[in-house]
């Protein structure tokens, strides 16, 4: 339909742009000329650009051959009046109060690109989302694969299709079962529908961890997460594998030499504990806790002094915090009661530290050296004993002939001398200080000699019975009273019983010599079971032994009462002899305890 426009503005060139777009399909118009008095007016530029024909003159453009239709857009009546004036007959007008028709075309033209705008952007989008939700899910090292609610798989990423060699096109549709069909997860595969009903069941997450068999023998942690759809309702099901073989491995490491560590500190029979710097207990062994009557537990989590002797707790304590301080190893020797008796210990104390250097507590590795320290002063003593008795016996045999002459002239001199002599006094003085200087160099000949002891197999209650029996008849025990302790079922030792014997009568006269004749002694036989070791104790009443004299009182010569001091060195040696030792104890309550201690002959109590 031949058209003309009349009035070049905006909704001019509106109407041109739907003219020649697809949106009137059902209306073909033909636009033959554009009417406006401004040339310049946006409508009267876009015909000129699209090749339509312009004119400032209605009459020149209304009289142009086969008009079919005029289309009045200027809006002014007066210009509406001078086209129906002009108006050819049978020509169809379309005023602009009709015109709106036409702005409406134009915004559902418009409102339909615009919408197709947005969509054409929203698919864009979708594309470019779905393009990164892939590139997101190929990059994930884990093995994924999204199942629809009914189990079929919607989506696989990379990872998956490598490892499984299963491609995104081979496994879009199929449920788990056939998915995983030979595949690595084969034998696996029937846990999978179990935990994707209950993941549908109760809309929460499930894990567990799936083992590959030999040769290759891996391991992955497998789970199944539910979704959720805006509405609430399950959308699909992810599913991921996700490889610990490694972790799994490190750990079977960590457990092996926690079992190895555990496995040499339960075992060693050195104390080995450590504790944290706050000073509570991390580990003890077996043979530490039950040194103090407890097990490794009773430690754990506690502090030395809720469990140690207030001293013990105050020296322990007191080395871990050098450790600390220093940060270096340091080496103790500590002395430990035990069972009423010293132990002596070697203590390395050391610095617990983390992977990053920093110290985290203190590590002690003590050993049980008394045995090693009793036989050092054992050895000592006897090398002191050895030298002396060397000397001993040269000087003994030297002076005792002298000795023998003097005393022989001495004696005759008295004889004969009057008896009122005033010279009889001088020559008593000279025959009792030789018989003294005879006494002293005879205890030096049986130091010296230290002979071998006759052993023989014999009930230490006996040995006791016959000191005593010597006891009795001497002056020095006249105001003394004496109690005998027998211990009932006690194994027999094997030794000379006149030299333990004579060992116990030196102890007994020492102790009557401590108390100055009066006071009491008592004498005990015990069986230590647990060393399997068998005691003869002398314990006096008397004023005790200064502690700083105890390590000199065995020493040949020491004396604190004007003796020759040979009589402890003598018991010493022949006590030694039999393989016992002699311990000293100051009791709280004042005296003196003298321990023999003798190895069991049988290692059990008599019935």
């Amino acid at each position: 339909m031949k058209t003309i426009i009349i009035g070049g503005g905006r909704g001019c060139r509106a109407l041109i742009e739907l003219v020649e777009g697809s949106f009137l399909t059902e209306l073909t118009l033909e636009i033959r000329c554009v009417v406006d008095p401004r040339a310049d007016a946006e409508g009267m530029v876009y015909a000129r650009e699209r090749g339509i024909r312009t004119s400032a003159n209605m009459a020149d453009a209304l009289a142009l051959p086969g008009i079919e239709l005029i289309i009045e857009l200027t809006g002014s009546d007066v210009v509406l009046e001078e086209i129906y004036r002009l108006h050819p007959p049978g020509v169809k007008l379309i005023d602009h109060t009709f015109a709106h028709v036409f702005w409406d075309l134009v915004n559902a033209r418009n409102d339909r690109e615009r919408r197709l705008r947005e969509m054409t952007e929203l698919e864009r989008k979708i594309v470019r989302e779905r393009h990164f939700l892939q590139s997101v899910l190929d990059n994930i090292p884990e093995l994924l694969v999204v199942l629809d609610p009914d189990g079929h798989v919607v989506k696989v990423n990379q990872s998956f299709s490598s490892s499984t060699r299963v491609s995104a096109e081979d496994a879009l549709g199929k449920n788990c079962l056939q998915l995983l069909d030979r595949t690595l997860f084969a034998e696996n595969a029937r846990e999978l529908p179990a935990m994707l009903e209950s993941v549908t069941a109760t809309g929460r997450g499930i894990s567990m961890i799936w083992q590959t068999p030999p040769p290759v023998e891996t391991y992955w942690e497998v789970s199944c997460t539910p979704i959720i759809g805006t509405e609430g309702a399950l959308d699909a099901i992810l599913t991921s594998w996700h490889q610990i073989t490694e972790q799994v491995m490190l750990r079977r490491k960590i457990e092996t030499r926690e079992q190895r560590l555990s496995s040499f500190i339960d075992s060693a029979q050195d104390w080995i504990s450590m504790k944290d710097l706050e000073g509570r207990y991390i580990i003890v062994n077996p043979v530490c806790a039950a040194a103090f009557g407890r097990k490794p537990a009773d430690f754990v989590g506690k502090k030395v002094d809720d469990l140690l002797p207030p001293g013990l707790a105050r020296m322990t304590m007191q080395h871990d915090q050098e450790v600390i301080r220093s940060n270096r190893p340091r080496t103790y020797n500590e002395v430990v009661p035990i069972d009423g008796r010293d132990h002596h210990f070697q203590a390395v104390r050391f610095p617990l530290t983390n992977y990053q250097g920093k110290t985290t507590g203190v590590c002690t590795i003590m050993r049980d050296v008394t045995t090693e320290h009793e036989l050092n002063s054992q050895l000592a003593q006897a090398t002191k004993l050895a030298a002396v008795g060397q000397l001993a016996a040269g000087v003994a045999h030297e002076i005792n002939n002298p000795l023998t002459g003097i005393l022989a002239y001495a004696e005759d001199l008295r004889d004969e001398l009057a008896a009122d002599s005033e010279l009889q006094d001088d020559i008593k003085v000279i025959i009792r200080e030789t018989l003294r200087c005879r006494d002293i160099v005879r205890n030096l000949l049986d130091f010296a000699r230290q002979e071998k002891p006759k052993l023989k197999n014999i009930n230490p209650n006996e040995i006791m019975d016959r000191a005593l029996t010597l006891v009795e008849k001497l002056p020095q025990f006249r105001n003394i009273t004496i109690w005998k302790r027998r211990a009932e079922h006690i194994p027999q030792v094997r030794c000379d019983i006149h030299q333990i014997q004579q060992v116990i009568l030196n102890l007994m006269l020492n102790a009557a010599d401590a108390m100055q004749g009066k006071g009491m002694i008592i004498i005990s036989t015990e069986f230590d079971r647990r060393h399997d070791k068998c005691l003869i104790a002398v314990r006096d009443s008397g004023p005790g032994i200064p502690e700083n004299m105890i390590d000199k009182i065995f020493e040949p010569f020491f004396s604190t009462k004007g003796t020759s001091g040979l009589g402890l060195a003598v018991s010493w040696g022949i006590v030694e002899r039999h393989g016992g030792v002699i311990e000293i104890d100051i009791p709280e309550g004042g005296g003196t305890v003298f321990q023999i201690v003798l190895p069991a002959a049988t290692g059990a109590a008599e019935k």
